[in-house]
C-alpha cells in the first residue's frame, strides 16, 4: 500500500523539485520507505519522466520491495498503489514461464506480469490498485485502476504536462496545478454530497474512473475501459437456483476473505455489529489460526450505539474486540484533524477517519471492512423504493406541470420527502433516473440558489454527474440489479470507497474490503433480483451463505447505518463552531457559495425542515476551500 505521484514534461529547471513536493505531500500514505527517479525518454528527446512513491511496507517488509521499481529485462518501471491477492499464483504461473524473483512482494510480480502480457495482465488480477508503468520499449506511460475503483487516481494534463497521482493535494503541491476550484465538480458535490467520477473539485483534475486505463504517448493521452458493473450486470446468471448459489457465494466470500489475511505486519476487523462485517469476521476466523483483532465505536446514545451487538459478535467469534469511546467532546477534538484529512470535500467520512485513527493506534497496519455487502446484496432501502419510484414515474409524464408549480412554491430550503415526491412529478432531478433522488443531497433549485450568480456565469455546470449513459445502458435490466449498479457506481465509489481510502491512509492503515472482489460481482450482480430480497430477512442470499453461523438476534435486527449523531450533536456543542463559519458573511469573502442561502439551510435545519447532512455538507465544504483554495 502506498501512495504513488508522477509528471511528465517538457524539460524545466523545477522539475525535480516539483517531483519531490508531489511525492513527499504523500507521506502520510506512506512512512516506511520513499523514492523517486528520473527517466529520460528516446522518443520525446525533450521530455522528462519522473515518478514518486511512499511506501506502507504491508508484504516483504526488506528494501527489495522498494519503489520506483525497476525490471532489467524489459527496462520498465513501476509505481504501484494498492494489493494483489492472488500474486502468488500469478508469480507460480510467471516462474513457469522462466522469471526469476528478487523480493516476496506483489510489486514485483506486477511488474513481471506486465512486462510479459502487457495491458492484458490486468485480466490476471484480483486486488485493489492503481499504478503507472513506464514501457520502456514502446516509449509509453500506462496507468491502470481497479475494477471497482478501491484505490483512487487522479491526472492532470496541460499541452506539455502530465501528472498522475494517489491524491489531488500531490498535484496541487507539485505547483504545477492552479488551485481554482471546479464549478461542475463543485454543483456535484452539492448534488450528492461527494464529487461524482470523473469530475473532481479542482480545475483542470479528473480521476480515472473504475475499470479503465490511460495511455500517453508522445504527448497525447487516451482512457479506454476494460471491465464495468454495466457489462457485468448484462451478463447471463450463472444459476436461477437458490440452493446452488447460496453454496457458491458461501465458496467466493471465504475466498476473498482469506486472501486478505495474507499480510507481514498486523490485521484487524471492523466490526459494527452488522450483518456485512459480523460475515466478514465470520469467515476471517474461519481462516485465522489465532484470534482476531476487532474494532467498534461506541457511545452513549443508544439510538446509534450498535455496541451490545459488536461484543456479541466478538464473543461468539473469540475476538480479541476493541471498543472506542467518542463522545461528543471526543469528535471536537478530532475534528480539526479529521477534516484536515480530506482530499476532496465529503459529507460523509468522519467516522471512518475516527476508527481508523484508533486502529492504527492499536498497533494495526491493515483493517478488513464490510464495505460493499450492502451494494452487492440489495442491503439498503433503495432497493425496495426506487422500482416502485420508477414504476410511479412511467405514470406521472401529465402530471409534470402541476407538479413544476407546486415545487415553485415550496420553500427552497426545503429538501426532504414532500420536496423529492414533487420532484419526481415535475422530473427535475438527476439523471432522469428516480435513483439519484434517493440519494440526493440537493435538489436542482437549492443548488441553483446555492450557486446565485456563479451558476448563470458557469453555463451548463448542473451536469453533475455522468450517469446519462449508464442509465441507459442498464434501463432493460432488473430493476434490484439496476439500483445495485448504481449504488456501487455512485454512493460506494463516490463517497464511501474515496472515503474509507482517504482517511484511512491518513493515518497510515490500509483498509481491505472483501466484497469488492470482482468474482464476487460477476457472480452476484447478474442473479435474479428476487434471489436478493425476502420479506422475511435482509440480504436473504449473505445471510444464508456467509452468515449461517451468526447468532441469531444479528441476522435479524434492524439495519443501522455506521453513522455519528450529528443531528444530537450539531445542536449542542458543535454548534457554535457550524454556526461561526456558516453565519458569518466575512468569514471568507472567496467562498463560492451564497451566504444568505447557506444561512438559510443552516435555520431550516434548526427548524426540523431538512436533515443534518445539509448544513454539515456546507460546513465541511467551507473548512475544504479555507485550507486548499482560499488561504
Amino acid at each position: 500500500m502506498c501512495g504513488i505521484f508522477g509528471i511528465i514534461g517538457k524539460r524545466r529547471p523545477n522539475f525535480e523539485r516539483a517531483l519531490g513536493l508531489g511525492t513527499r505531500a504523500l507521506a502520510h500514505r506512506g512512512p516506511d520507505d520513499e523514492g523517486t527517479e528520473m527517466l529520460y525518454p528516446s522518443s520525446v528527446p525533450d521530455f522528462c519522466v519522473g515518478f514518486g512513491n511512499r511506501r506502507l511496507a504491508i508484504q516483504d517488509l526488506s528494501p527489495a520491495g522498494h519503489q520506483p521499481m525497476h525490471d532489467p529485462e524489459t527496462g520498465n518501471w513501476l509505481v504501484f498503489n494498492g494489493e494483489i491477492y492472488n500474486f502468488q499464483q500469478i508469480r507460480a504461473n510467471l516462474e513457469k514461464l522462466g522469471h526469476r524473483f528478487c523480493s516476496r512482494g506483489d510489486t514485483e510480480v506486477l511488474l513481471k506480469a506486465y512486462g510479459e502480457w502487457g495491458e492484458e495482465c490486468l485480466g490476471r488480477l484480483a486486488g485493489m490498485f492503481a499504478f503507472a508503468v513506464w514501457d520502456a520499449k514502446k516509449q509509453k506511460l500506462f496507468l491502470a485502476r481497479d475494477r471497482l475503483g478501491v484505490k483512487p487516481l487522479y491526472y492532470f494534463a496541460s499541452p506539455d504536462l502530465f501528472l498522475f497521482g494517489s491524491e489531488i493535494r500531490a498535484l496541487v503541491a507539485s505547483g504545477f496545478v492552479p488551485r481554482r476550484l471546479d464549478m461542475r465538480g463543485l454543483a456535484s458535490y452539492l448534488a450528492f454530497g461527494a464529487v461524482q467520477d470523473p469530475l473532481t473539485i479542482m480545475e483542470g483534475v479528473r480521476s480515472l474512473p473504475p475499470g479503465h486505463t490511460l495511455v500517453w504517448e508522445k504527448g497525447r493521452f487516451d482512457t479506454s475501459r476494460y471491465w464495468s458493473l454495466a457489462d457485468v450486470a448484462s451478463q447471463t446468471p450463472a444459476t436461477d437456483r437458490p440452493g446452488e448459489a447460496v453454496e457458491a457465494v458461501r465458496g467466493l466470500i471465504q475466498q476473498s476473505v482469506s486472501e486478505r489475511l495474507i499480510s507481514d505486519v498486523p490485521i484487524g476487523v471492523f466490526l459494527s455489529g452488522g450483518v456485512d462485517s459480523s460475515s466478514v469476521v465470520a469467515a476471517a476466523s474461519r481462516a485465522s489460526a489465532k484470534p482476531l483483532e476487532t474494532f467498534s465505536i461506541v457511545f452513549g446514545d443508544s439510538d446509534f450505539c450498535e455496541n451490545r451487538f459488536s461484543e456479541q459478535v466478538a464473543r461468539a467469534y473469540g475476538c480479541h474486540h476493541h471498543k472506542i469511546e467518542l463522545t461528543e467532546a471526543g469528535l471536537l477534538e478530532q475534528i480539526q484533524d479529521a477534516l484536515a484529512a480530506m482530499d476532496q470535500p465529503s459529507v460523509d467520512g468522519i467516522n471512518s477517519y475516527i476508527i481508523s485513527r484508533a486502529t492504527k493506534g492499536a498497533g494495526v497496519t491493515v483493517a478488513l471492512s464490510g464495505l460493499g455487502g450492502d451494494e452487492l446484496f440489495a442491503g439498503y432501502s433503495s432497493f425496495r423504493s426506487v422500482p416502485k419510484m420508477m414504476t410511479v414515474q412511467r405514470y406521472t409524464g401529465w402530471l409534470g406541470p402541476l407538479g413544476r408549480r407546486l415545487e415553485h412554491l415550496l420553500d427552497v430550503r426545503k429538501t426532504n420527502r414532500l420536496s423529492k415526491a414533487l420532484a419526481l412529478a415535475a422530473q427535475d432531478h438527476y439523471g432522469n433516473q428516480p435513483y439519484f433522488l434517493s440519494r440526493v443531497l440537493f435538489l436542482p433549485r437549492t443548488v441553483h440558489a446555492l450557486l446565485g450568480q456563479r451558476f448563470a456565469e458557469n453555463g451548463p455546470c448542473m451536469a453533475v454527474c455522468n450517469c446519462g449513459g449508464l442509465v441507459e445502458q442498464i434501463r432493460e435490466l432488473d430493476p434490484v440489479n439496476q439500483v445495485s449498479v448504481l449504488e456501487a457506481s455512485t454512493y460506494m465509489g463516490n463517497m464511501l470507497l474515496r472515503d474509507t481510502d482517504c482517511m484511512s491512509m491518513a493515518v497510515s492503515l490500509e483498509a481491505r474490503t472483501p466484497f469488492l472482489d470482482y468474482r464476487l460481482w460477476e457472480y452476484i450482480l447478474p442473479l435474479a433480483g428476487r434471489l436478493k430480497l425476502d420479506p422475511q430477512m435482509a440480504k436473504p442470499l449473505l445471510l444464508r451463505s456467509a452468515g449461517q453461523e451468526l447468532p441469531r438476534e444479528i441476522c435479524f435486527r434492524r439495519k443501522m447505518g455506521f453513522t455519528l449523531p450529528f443531528d444530537l450533536w450539531m445542536r449542542n456543542g458543535l454548534r457554535a463552531e457550524l454556526e461561526r463559519d456558516l453565519l458569518d458573511d466575512h468569514a471568507n469573502d472567496r467562498f463560492p457559495l451564497e451566504a444568505r442561502q447557506v444561512a438559510n439551510i443552516w435555520k431550516a435545519f434548526l427548524a426540523g425542515w431538512t436533515s443534518w447532512s445539509r448544513p454539515w455538507a456546507l460546513f465541511v465544504l467551507q473548512r475544504w476551500f479555507r485550507k486548499n483554495i482560499g488561504d
